[in-house]
């Protein structure tokens, strides 16, 4: 995901705060992203599609029961994704969707 740790580690990153590492695929966090605003109407970017993936993919990894909370911070809006994710011609540009 362009702009969170592609191409560089950001200098105030403790890793020693840090338990756990994902790697995010780009295609399921455009989705996650596009699913956010679909359904829960919250216009996001990438980088939160990327948060609520992470954090799915936590839960599930950990077995984190039902009852339990997780908070998710959603890093961006939808303002620099305009001609991205938001298109699905984009999308479908890139392989992400299908017809």
């Amino acid at each position: 995901m362009e702009g969170i740790g592609y191409d560089f580690i950001p200098r105030v990153l403790d890793r020693t705060c840090t338990d756990d590492w994902l790697k995010a695929p780009d295609q399921e966090t455009f989705i996650m992203a596009r699913r956010l605003m679909r359904e829960e109407g919250m216009m996001c970017g990438g980088s939160s599609g990327t948060a609520m993936w992470g954090a799915l993919e936590y839960i599930k990894t950990h077995n984190i029961g039902e009852g339990k909370r997780c908070v998710v911070l959603l890093p961006d809006n939808i303002r620099n994704y305009i001609t991205k994710h938001l298109s699905t011609d984009w999308m479908y540009e890139k392989g992400y969707i299908d017809e």
